[in-house]
């Protein structure tokens, strides 16, 4: 079996919005298969916001989505993805790529996934999809949910 270039991406998706799409669309060219990782309500909660969308909702959505070919329900507790990417990177043959959006680098990446990224030698990209267009938070707040 040819080992492939599995590329992983993640977010709330609190509510889906133009630089998600970017991301993710950006995301899929990096290589052959893309696991989306979609974080769950625990960690809406935990980041302090309430899900405008639940879990479901938002696992659906991503999964219709044409660049996407695997989503993955967070299985963390905090408010990172280390746990998921430790459990997708220890089923994956091939290599692997973290994509992480305009709004995220490399010192804005929490300890625990750069140390699973580093374990289990996860390439990590950063500024996938371009600058930061668009904010859940901010659409959130336009129609008053907190």
């Amino acid at each position: 079996m040819e080992a492939k270039k599995i590329v992983i991406t993640s977010g709330f998706f609190n509510p889906m919005h133009i630089g998600h799409i970017n991301l993710i669309r950006e995301a899929k060219k990096l290589g052959d298969f893309l696991v989306v990782i979609v974080n769950n309500d625990k960690q809406v909660k935990v980041k302090g916001s309430v899900p405008f969308m639940s879990e479901k909702e938002r696992v659906e959505i991503i999964k219709v989505l044409n660049y996407v070919d695997e989503v993955f329900l967070s299985i963390d507790k905090d408010i990172t993805v280390a746990k998921s990417l430790e459990f997708i990177a220890k089923k994956s043959i091939g290599e692997l790529y973290f994509a992480k959006g305009g709004d995220r680098n490399i010192d804005n990446i929490p300890e625990s996934e750069r140390l699973v990224c580093e374990k289990f030698n996860i390439k990590v990209v950063n500024n996938v999809g371009g600058n930061k267009v668009q904010s859940s938070s901010e659409l959130l707040g336009k129609v008053n949910i907190k």
